[in-house]
């Protein structure tokens, strides 16, 4: 493949064409090194060796760097890497090296999503911001349904905890009182008789 053209992206970065099609940058200091020209022919295990020791580990230490700050789905991380630059073979490669270290995991990043903001967004919300991110409806749903119940409880719990600081301990006096309030909020009756005598049993020791 021909060096149709190196274009100069500020200071230190060449964006290389190959045939006429962008295909990479490199540093200046790896140019000179190289000794790359423009109408050079580059043999197929020169790029080789330019995607393998060069690109590939600092596309790798870019996602690296990226993470540290904060996590981001398959699609965030790899459009970021590909708006910096890195060919869409260096950026797949650099993906399943996150993934087979578990660096990146989209379920466990909108399970995560989920339990940080179910309290002030709305599902809908939650699933168009999560859309952005590269996150399908189908997987949203799947796990929103999976967690509702969790998330059911998680509530219950704590305007359980909230209602007997106000009225005091559950005991066989109040118990109907605590439950009708808690079944016209609309949760379900099992889980209100089982959370209820779970905290009746925690401050009654019954």
């Amino acid at each position: 493949m021909q060096i149709t053209k190196l274009s100069k992206q500020g200071k230190y970065k060449v964006q290389i064409e190959l045939d006429e099609e962008y295909a990479f940058f490199l540093y200046t200091k790896e140019i000179r090194r190289l000794g790359l020209e423009e109408g050079d022919e580059l043999s197929e295990q020169l790029i080789d060796e330019i995607y393998r020791l060069i690109l590939y580990p600092r596309a790798k230490e870019k996602a690296l760097s990226l993470l540290q700050y904060r996590n981001r789905t398959r699609q965030e991380l790899s459009r970021k890497l590909q708006q910096n630059g890195y060919p869409q073979e260096i950026t797949e490669q650099v993906m399943a090296f996150l993934e087979e270290y578990h660096l990146i995991d989209d379920e466990a990043y909108v399970r995560s999503f989920i339990e940080l903001n179910s309290r002030k967004k709305s599902r809908l919300k939650m699933q168009h911001d999560l859309a952005l991110k590269g996150i399908s409806q189908e997987q949203f749903l799947r796990i929103w349904e999976e967690q509702e119940e969790n998330l059911e409880e998680e509530s219950l719990r704590g305007q359980i905890e909230k209602r007997i600081r106000s009225k005091g301990a559950i005991d066989k006096e109040n118990y109907q009182s605590f439950y009708a309030y808690f079944a016209r909020k609309g949760y379900s009756s099992a889980m209100i008789c089982r959370l209820l005598k779970e905290y009746q049993t925690e401050e009654q020791d019954f």
